[in-house]
């Protein structure tokens, strides 16, 4: 039995409960390449994401939206 059929039968005794706990760390293997990445490193990952943020930095505070219209709560 390969360990993709082991895990598919285990998987069929559990609870709801532990299907969600199981399902949550299955997500993070599977995105943990992304998680454990600093800011700077994921930013770049993001096609575009750098030049906007240089642009931003660039910008007039006059041309700028304020917080409160970004974050309601803030």
């Amino acid at each position: 039995m390969t360990i993709q059929e082991t895990v598919k039968k285990e998987i069929d005794t559990l609870s709801t409960e532990a299907l969600y706990a199981v399902r949550d760390f299955l997500l993070f293997q599977k995105y943990r390449s992304i998680l454990e990445m600093d800011d700077t490193a994921y930013l770049n990952t993001i096609s575009g994401m750098a030049d906007s943020i240089k642009d931003g930095v660039k910008a007039p505070l006059s041309e700028c939206v304020p917080l409160s219209n970004v974050w309601t709560d803030v």
